[in-house]
């Protein structure tokens, strides 16, 4: 019999590049093009593992909506799509008993990652009165115990979720963002649990064996045997509980060709904040004088198309910018001119950093960014293209986002005045 664990405090301090505006492009995106290193230091509010958050659910849309940047993402669902306990006349495979239980899904991450989002997929019952879904997101590091795979210590913090499935008979898979975005995961073994109370007669969806799945045969049991990688305990686990109480739902029965539990509706998203371990073998003929270093790419040169007067007044300048040294995805461009207190006027540079969503611009010196912007796909999401501003300087400047055509979004510094941080979901609105 195993002593109960008890959970682990810990301190994780917040650290950032760009301080004075990595919270809100981290609430919005959690992923700090710049810096990858930022997410593993940026992640998790002061507290240990027993403090909670709210995470409220985004639109009934998965991860494949979620923005793309320009690291590596994983999806990592295991379930095919398709609910058997949500099917008409179908049952469950977890023996979840009354009151609170929480059901763990095992995720392996290939390489060390920040997580994007989440999605859960729940469904209220038909006959239920109740439209609240809510539920306890919980994340566990991996314990073998003699072979015995189950979740250990848990990780972090617990994310709340309070939403409502309206229509009585419905299924709702809800994707979760907020304060979830940029928790990270280590390359391994994570599971990821969802806790709640069966009185709320809300079912998560159970991806269930058919006798279509592939099988493997036991040839020490002469068996077919179903792997499954999902766990589930009653909440509270009672004290001294053998495994902290998970079971495995196959409950030694492991030859349940057409009704085994496969997986359960919890998917990640995540991006990866280093990458993958190389290839340990040596190259057998390497090559002892590698190719120099490519010249830098050139800045791109295009006008950025019809741009609105910059507003009158103190302080703001009068001029417009004639070039756009910054081409997103989607031929969006961006064109920045500037005015010093003195009166020379200059348009800004490129080539620090760019990718297809996102750039530097500088005004003086290379080694001096100015403003970081960003120009993210949300047509899937919202219809619009969404604007990220972010700059550290005071000096007088007219900024433009342009589709090339006849859309236009900017910002205006005035002289003195130091330049706030923008967030815009609706910039421009997408071509249909």
């Amino acid at each position: 019999m195993r002593l109960s664990r008890r959970p682990t405090r810990h301190l994780i301090c917040l650290a950032s590049l760009l301080a004075f505006v990595s919270t809100p492009l981290l609430a919005q995106t959690g992923i700090d093009l710049l810096d990858a290193d930022q997410i593993r230091r940026a992640i998790e509010s002061p507290g240990g593992p027993e403090r909670t958050v709210t995470v409220r659910a985004m639109l009934d849309q998965g991860p494949d909506s979620v923005i793309q940047a320009t690291h590596v993402r994983d999806r990592l669902r295991y379930d095919d799509g398709e609910f058997e306990n949500f099917a008409q006349g179908g049952f469950s495979q977890l023996n979840l008993g009354s009151g609170r239980v929480e059901v763990a899904q095992r995720f392996v991450v290939s390489a060390d990652s920040a997580v994007v989002s989440a999605q859960v997929c729940f469904k209220r019952r038909a006959d239920d009165p109740n439209r609240a879904a809510d539920f306890l997101l919980h994340f566990y590091a991996d314990e073998d115990d003699d072979g015995v795979k189950n979740p250990g210590r848990r990780r972090g913090l617990t994310y709340v979720v309070k939403e409502d499935i309206t229509t009585a008979g419905a299924v709702r898979c809800m994707l979760l963002r907020g304060h979830l975005v940029g928790k990270p995961l280590d390359k391994g073994v994570h599971w990821v649990a969802v806790d709640w109370d069966t009185q709320l007669r809300k079912s998560l969806g159970e991806d269930h064996y058919t006798s279509d799945d592939e099988a493997v045969f036991n040839d020490r049991t002469k068996q077919v045997d179903h792997a499954t990688e999902v766990r589930y305990r009653q909440v509270p686990p009672e004290p001294e509980a053998q495994y902290e109480g998970w079971l495995d739902p196959r409950s030694g029965d492991r030859t349940q060709t057409a009704s085994g539990l496969k997986a359960v509706g919890i998917r990640l998203l995540v991006e990866r904040t280093h990458a993958a371990e190389p290839d340990p073998t040596p190259d057998p003929t390497p090559d002892p004088e590698p190719d120099p270093e490519p010249d830098p790419e050139p800045e791109d040169d295009v006008r950025p198309g019809p741009l609105t007067a910059p507003p009158p007044g103190a302080g703001y300048s009068n001029c417009i910018p004639t070039v756009s040294r910054l081409v997103f995805d989607g031929d969006y461009r961006v064109s920045l001119c500037y005015e010093t207190a003195d009166g020379t006027k200059g348009e800004a540079r490129a080539g620090i950093y760019k990718s297809s969503q996102s750039g530097l611009l500088w005004f003086f010196d290379s080694n001096n960014a100015e403003v970081l912007i960003k120009v993210l796909d949300g047509c899937m999401t919202n219809g619009h293209r969404w604007a990220f501003m972010a700059a550290a300087t005071d000096v007088a400047f007219n900024l433009y986002v342009t589709d090339g055509k006849n859309q236009t979004w900017s910002y205006h510094n005035q002289q003195g005045q130091k330049a706030l941080t923008q967030t815009d979901n609706m910039a421009l609105r997408c071509s249909p």
